[in-house]
């Protein structure tokens, strides 16, 4: 079966549009699904400018279904899957907004490390913002399982942020070679953490090197914890 985002059956009127090139201003025709076209006139390589990921902001096999996507595109990929999760994470959270705010810290944290460690990314990110959703006492996680259900039909993604968010919050330490993803979300919480103390010029910040070693997962939440601790 043919996914229906890819099978011209489904497709609109606007599903073939021309877009003008910037670097000639002359018309090139885009198919919806073209992530990017090459300029007749000019030769000059340009992304989609109507580029509609749906499915294939959260499915593992967009780059088979689309193509090798540039740069911008994969960014924009990243972004619109994030943007969705935070969406629904500040409406579970309402007016608070001291949690609000420590979850998107921690999700900035665990955007930076998980690049940097090269981690899935949709995964990093789903799980930053999810790992504080249910109370520390929940095992199965439902707010967090009804949110991801919500915004991601395909189970196998639901499952693996789950597990994630899970390893991330039990009380034993992920194994960065079992599970990066679990790590760099472990990392960034104890960031958040740590750069909330900062702030508030806490007395109960670790400043011994080989405190940071053994709080820390990561290379990248060591250098990043460095930073901190070296700026207060």
């Amino acid at each position: 079966m043919k996914c229906p985002g890819q099978d011209t059956q489904y497709w609109s009127a606007g599903s073939i549009f021309e877009a003008k090139c910037p670097q000639c201003a002359k018309m090139v025709e885009f198919f919806k699904d073209d992530t990017s076209r090459k300029c007749p006139y000019c030769s000059h390589r340009f992304v989609n400018p109507k580029m509609d990921f749906g499915c294939a902001a959260y499915c593992q096999y967009a780059e088979q279904c689309l193509g090798d996507l540039p740069p911008e595109l994969m960014a924009q990929k990243e972004n619109l899957l994030k943007d969705r999760v935070a969406v629904e994470i500040k409406r579970h959270f309402g007016r608070d907004f001291k949690t609000i705010a420590h979850v998107i810290r921690l999700a900035r944290f665990a955007e930076t490390a998980g690049k940097i460690e090269g981690a899935n990314m949709a995964v990093v990110l789903s799980a930053a913002y999810l790992k504080n959703v249910d109370p520390p006492e929940a095992q199965d996680l439902p707010a967090a399982t009804a949110i991801l259900t919500k915004i991601a039909p395909r189970q196998e993604l639901i499952d693996t942020v789950l597990d994630v968010v899970k390893q991330a919050r039990a009380s034993q330490t992920p194994d960065p070679a079992r599970s990066l993803e679990a790590a760099v979300v472990r990392d960034a919480e104890a960031l958040a953490n740590l750069e909330e103390q900062t702030s508030q010029k806490s007395q109960d910040i670790p400043t011994a090197d080989g405190e940071t070693k053994a709080v820390f997962l990561t290379p990248a939440g060591r250098e990043a914890a460095d930073r901190l601790r070296n700026a207060s």
